[in-house]
């Protein structure tokens, strides 16, 4: 019953490894207007600490 259980296991690992590299996920098109979204929104969030640079308090 094990050889059965475990057998099935690495069966489904395999399965998945497979379709994974023949229909994986690509790189993410964005677009210019998405990046330069967040890009804004990292700029705009950062902590300025320029006038204490031993912490943020």
């Amino acid at each position: 019953m094990g050889y059965l259980f475990w057998g099935f296991v690495i069966l489904i690992i395999a399965f998945g490894y497979f379709m994974q590299k023949k229909f994986g996920t690509g790189a993410l098109n964005k677009s210019d207007n998405q990046t330069m979204n967040e890009e804004i929104g990292r700029e705009t969030t950062k902590v300025n600490n320029t006038n204490n640079p031993s912490g943020p308090f």
